[in-house]
């Protein structure tokens, strides 16, 4: 892991963001997607940081990893029910507005597609994903294993059909093994 410090923020990069970056391109992504799915997830995270900032939370971390962009807040703070709601489902607002804004001034394009893509990706009710952040808010971390089992389970039976149709992605191969390690971990 690379590390530098800016302004008190630890920005840090680990090796596994530079090899899910070249797995993506030897499986046949073009650069230009790769470019713009790079650009969306920034401006996804730049919604939770302005939010942050607004409430008066600075980031501790902003590190880039294999999957994704992670913020780590401040430690020792708490904020408000409606803040912490806010800042998590920010990134999401911000990827569903650009996908509405540049649909309605350009078509339907691949950066529609890529913000509406990581929107909803996003909003997975998975532990590490701020659909299972803001989840656990809204219920108090009760009944969350039963709604992320189903979700689980309706993903392993949508590989199964891709399987069968030969239109497996790789990507949600991946994510579903990275989602499925990342509960089977946190619930032993």
């Amino acid at each position: 892991m690379f590390r530098i410090s800016v302004g008190g923020v630890q920005l840090g990069i680990s090796f596994s963001f530079p090899a899910v970056i070249a797995l993506v391109l030897l499986t046949g992504c073009d650069e230009g997607s790769l470019l713009t799915a790079l650009l969306c997830c920034c401006l996804h995270e730049c919604g939770h940081l302005f939010f942050m900032l607004i409430f008066g939370r600075r980031p501790e971390a902003v590190t880039l990893y294999g999957g994704g962009i992670r913020i780590t807040p401040q430690k020792g703070r708490i904020d408000s029910f409606g803040k912490d709601l806010a800042i998590l489902l920010a990134g999401c607002g911000v990827n569903f507005l650009l996908a509405w804004a540049w649909l309605l001034t350009h078509g339907m394009t691949s950066f529609v597609q890529i913000n509406l893509l990581l929107g909803a990706f996003n909003l997975l009710p998975f532990r590490y994903f701020d659909g299972g952040r803001a989840l656990e808010l809204l219920t108090e971390g009760k009944g969350l294993r039963a709604v992320r089992f189903t979700f689980i389970i309706l993903t392993a039976m949508l590989i199964i059909i891709m399987a069968m149709r030969g239109s497996v992605s790789i990507s949600l191969l991946i994510t579903f093994a990275f989602a499925l390690a990342a509960e089977t971990a946190d619930n032993t």
